[in-house]
């Protein structure tokens, strides 16, 4: 079963590879039959080729990374995350979200929930930017 430890190495490997854009990478990190609800309420994507078709219209297009710890319980952790669209500089934008992932016990993503809203979007700040 995995650890606390291991499952925030697999949250910080996911917003290393969706912010470099390796798509493969990413798609990878999911189980074949895993889904993604990003942001809640919004349609299901589930199985690998719907995932890969979520993460080819964004990845590498943004800048993702915890502000704060992963919670893992079981196998079930979520963490905050910010995610820095645009440039750095005066127009850059940024979203705070709510991570939540359930894992398999061979560390794949079962199923990745985020929770966020455009409403929420605000300039970023150098705090943002780490």
């Amino acid at each position: 079963m995995l650890d606390a430890s291991q499952i925030e190495s697999l949250y910080d490997r996911y917003f290393k590879l969706a912010t470099a854009g390796d798509v493969d990478g990413v798609v990878d990190l999911y189980a074949e039959d895993a889904t993604i609800e990003d942001p809640i309420g919004s349609d299901l994507h589930r199985g690998h080729e719907a995932i890969r078709k979520f993460y080819e219209a964004s990845a590498g297009s943004f800048v993702m990374r915890r502000t704060g710890p992963v919670r893992a319980a079981g196998l079930e952790a979520a963490s905050p995350v910010v995610v820095l669209m645009g440039p750095p500089g005066p127009e850059q934008k940024v979203l705070d979200i709510i991570s939540t992932m359930v894992f398999s016990e061979d560390g794949k993503i079962l199923a990745m929930r985020a929770y966020w809203n455009f409403g929420a979007l605000r300039p970023a700040t150098d705090a943002d930017r780490g």
